[in-house]
């Protein structure tokens, strides 16, 4: 069994594939067996916004920060219960032939050092990454899945959601889900 996406649309205009929030009421993808092997392809943490070698960092104010991160499923296993610890066994990762690295003034763990915008074209080939825009550097294969997890409960949301606004409350960073973006809506 597999989910499979066309890279050329956003999981916004492929919403059958994906999601790209946690909560209970999300209709699975997929449904499997305990056990059983499952392909999923994935979109990258832009949601396909970076464009190989088109994209520059002139361009990353106008991308939507609300359509990120998009996740593949979710996928039910028959007979897991809520509270059930799940082994998730990767057995490969393929990356893409392309990739990029970005900074993002005001976004992410380094918004208050980075106050200028920063773009990395990468090719990928033979477990290698190389960039024009950094000669001489060559980068080992490091893919990862990026994010997996369980559906939250309903509880689960409610806590985060005073949780998040106590914080924001007490002058916290908080980016809640927004509705903008959201898949599905």
């Amino acid at each position: 069994k597999s989910i499979e996406i066309d890279r050329s649309k956003s999981l916004r205009e492929e919403r059958v594939t994906g999601h790209n929030r946690w909560h209970p009421d999300i209709t699975p993808v997929l449904t499997v067996e305990s056990g059983e092997e499952v392909i999923l392809q994935c979109r990258d943490a832009s949601d396909g916004q970076i464009i190989f070698n088109k994209t520059t960092k002139d361009d990353i104010g106008q991308r939507s920060n609300e359509a990120i991160h998009p996740l593949t499923g979710p996928v039910y296993i028959k007979n897991a219960l809520p509270g059930d610890l799940l082994e998730i066994e990767y057995l490969d990762i393929i990356p893409e032939s392309t990739g990029w690295t970005l900074i993002s003034p005001g976004f992410g763990f380094l918004r208050g050092i980075f106050h200028e915008p920063y773009l990395v074209h990468w090719k990928i080939k033979d477990g290698i990454a190389t960039s024009s825009s950094l000669p001489g550097i060559r980068i080992p294969d490091g893919s990862f899945m990026g994010t997996a997890g369980l559906a939250p409960s309903q509880k689960q949301v409610t806590e985060w959601t005073l949780r998040e606004d106590t914080l924001k409350g007490n002058g916290g960073l908080v980016m809640p889900p927004s509705p903008i973006d959201a898949v599905p809506d």
